[in-house]
Formats: C-alpha cells, sequence, structure tokens
C-alpha cells in the first residue's frame, strides 16, 4: 500500500486551495498549517476506521485485558479480519457499535466535517493519561507528550504504554500508511481534554492516542490522520 491516501470508499473529496490567505478571517489562527491540503471524506469512512481498530483489539486480547504481542503475520491478519468485518456493516450497524462504547462519540463524529490530512504533533493533543502515562505528561501537545516519554529517567511511563509503544514500533510502517489505522481528530476541547491545566489544541486525539505517540516518539514531524473540523472552520 502507499503512502498516498487511499479512501475506504469513495469519498466527496475538496480541497482548500481557493481560500487565499488574504481571505482568512482572525478565527482562522487556529487553524492547522497543512488545511488547504486536506481532502474532505465522507464520514462513514472515519466510523470504519475507528469500528475496524476497536474489532482489531478485541482479535488479539484472547481473554486478557491487552492486546498481546503479534507476529508481523499475524498483525497483518488481524488487520484483514477488521476490514472485512466492518466492510459488511451498514452506517446504521456502525453507529450502534459506536454508541454502545460511548454515546458522546458517536454524536461528536456527526457533527463535524471530516478531512483526510497531514498533521504536524504540536498542532493536537492526546487523552487524559493516555496509554496510562502521568496525567501531566498529558497536558501540553502530543510533541510535548512524545518528547517527556523520549527523556524519560524516572520511569513515569506504565507497564501499559511500555508494552504498547514498542509493539506498535514493530509494524510502524503499515501503521502509518493504512486508513483504517489513522489516528482520529476531534475539533479541539471537544472531549478528551477538558480538564483544568490542559491546552487548548487545534485538534484532540480520540482515536489512536498510542499509535500518534509511536509516532512521534519515533521521529515523526508529521503523520496522516483524519481530522473532524467545526462547520464554521471550513468557510
Amino acid at each position: 500500500m502507499s503512502g498516498e491516501y487511499e479512501p475506504i470508499e469513495n469519498a466527496n473529496q475538496t480541497d482548500f486551495s481557493e481560500k487565499k490567505e488574504q481571505e482568512r478571517s482572525p478565527e482562522d489562527i487556529n487553524l492547522y498549517r497543512e488545511l488547504d491540503k486536506f481532502q474532505r471524506v465522507d464520514r462513514i469512512e472515519v466510523k470504519r476506521s475507528f469500528v475496524a481498530a476497536q474489532y482489531f483489539r478485541q482479535l488479539g486480547r484472547e481473554n486478557t485485558r491487552y492486546l498481546k504481542e503479534l507476529t508481523r503475520e499475524e498483525f497483518l491478519d488481524y488487520l484483514q479480519q477488521s476490514k472485512e468485518y466492518v466492510s459488511h456493516l451498514s452506517e446504521d450497524e456502525l453507529d450502534k457499535f459506536i454508541r454502545d462504547e460511548y454515546p458522546k462519540r458517536l454524536k461528536a463524529y456527526n457533527a463535524a466535517d471530516w478531512y483526510v490530512g497531514i498533521i504536524h504533533p504540536d498542532e493536537v493533543g492526546v487523552w487524559k493519561g493516555a496509554g496510562g502515562l502521568p496525567k501531566e505528561w498529558t497536558y501540553g501537545s502530543l510533541e510535548e507528550t512524545a518528547s517527556k516519554i523520549n527523556q524519560d529517567e524516572k520511569g513515569g511511563i506504565t507497564k501499559r504504554a511500555k508494552r504498547a509503544i514498542p509493539r506498535i514500533r514493530k509494524n510502524l510502517d503499515l501503521i502509518e500508511k493504512d486508513p483504517y489505522l489513522y489516528p482520529i481528530i476531534l475539533p479541539g476541547g471537544t472531549m478528551g481534554r477538558n480538564y483544568k491545566g490542559f491546552q487548548p489544541m487545534k485538534g484532540d486525539i480520540d482515536d489512536g492516542n498510542m499509535r500518534a505517540i509511536t509516532l512521534t516518539s519515533s521521529g515523526k514531524t508529521e503523520f496522516t490522520a483524519y481530522i473532524g473540523l467545526k462547520h464554521e472552520s471550513t468557510k
């Protein structure tokens, strides 16, 4: 699979190339640097990506709390099974899966306009205490969180993160290129970071926090993601 965006199904693709610098409003200071290159995608693609990732995790748990360590072959097999699973689900069925886990997430997904594009780690933040990390490590941007992980000398990284990051890193070349595994980012302040002390960001990573952390802590200065924007952000 190439590193270029490959839609899960035909999408109504739109870009922002006609939105010239002088036409932008003062509110646009909070918009992403690569906004002009974002491509519009159908909302169902984002839902499929989310459900596929959850299904993948379930396949590998084998009655344990966390995903087991996978060989390359197992990873590819689980990924294919997950894609096949979601390919047969209607949007209503995807909605039920998402609603049953967390109703607020479905509401947020339905309220956003969705795009695929390049994100820089200093533009977004992760969930509070993502991966069991110390809460204060997640106050700022994804870039800052990854930096704290790389500089950790006192063992602040929990067993969960210590286990997850190396395992994700083993298949990072696959993860960063597959649309079903792109991180999903909601407008800043939607959920996951609405707490005192947390820095407001352009976007909050909803799903794929550990994937994004691993990408960034491995030296990636940008990555492809699904980005939800508030309606007024695209005018």
